[in-house]
């Protein structure tokens, strides 16, 4: 089992913070967002990390280094006219031939919910807070306990609950994925779709499970979220 993180973003809305750094290495109670990723990971047994860089790469790759020396990079140098796809599409090779798991380099969460996906009896699985909904979040419908749909336009009366942007893939789906970013990046020169894009396009192929949300999650986007998520973890 492999594990990618996706860590391109510039993190715009969490200015000045992110003058020096990208959003990734923002701390939430003292420890930076990318760095409880990588202990979630390897608390869980999976050393095999690769991390796509772009805004401020060579901060990323300093921080990593010292303390995670075995990780790995790859650099999206087109971040600002790309999005998550693309960066997607540019760790296929490292992550051909293997399951892994994909996570946004701005999600901070529990141990367990890594726990909790690497322990789901599906091959191919979506970490989901079930019976919520919020309007900035992917939202899934599930149809007889498979995902039937992933995307942020889901409405409340369809949806199931949100991903946290924590996926697991075997690797026969994870090849129907690239090959579906590839479709959208080189054949249609489409650069700028969300990695769900291609999730979405996959599902009647693939078949993914909901894996139920096991402790805590919060995605940081901005200075409200980043107060919510020391609100949430910082008092444990």
């Amino acid at each position: 089992m492999k594990a990618l993180i996706l860590a391109a973003g510039a993190g715009s809305r969490l200015a000045p913070l992110t003058d020096d750094r990208p959003k990734a290495l923002v701390p939430v109670c003292g420890v930076p967002i990318l760095f409880k990723q990588l202990d979630d990971l390897i608390m869980n047994g999976i050393e095999d990390i690769t991390i796509v860089t772009g805004y401020k790469s060579a901060a990323i790759k300093q921080a990593v280094s010292e303390r995670y020396p075995a990780v790995k990079f790859i650099e999206n140098k087109d971040y600002a006219d790309t999005n998550n796809m693309y960066s997607a599409y540019l760790a296929e090779n490292a992550m051909a031939g293997d399951s892994f798991l994909m996570m946004n380099g701005d999600v901070f969460c529990d141990a367990s919910v890594i726990a909790a996906l690497l322990e789901n009896a599906s091959p191919n699985a979506i970490v989901v807070e079930a019976g919520r909904y919020m309007e900035e979040s992917m939202k899934l419908i599930v149809e007889d306990g498979r995902v039937a749909a992933i995307s942020k336009s889901i409405g409340p009366e369809e949806a199931y609950g949100v991903s946290i942007d924590v996926y697991k893939f075997s690797e026969a789906g994870g090849a129907a994925f690239f090959s579906k970013c590839a479709e959208h990046i080189e054949n249609r020169g489409l650069r700028r779709l969300w990695s769900e894009v291609a999730l979405n396009d996959i599902l009647s192929e693939a078949e993914f499970r909901p894996c139920p949300l096991d402790g805590r999650w919060y995605e940081i986007d901005n200075y409200e979220d980043l107060a919510a998520a020391e609100t949430l973890f910082c008092k444990a």
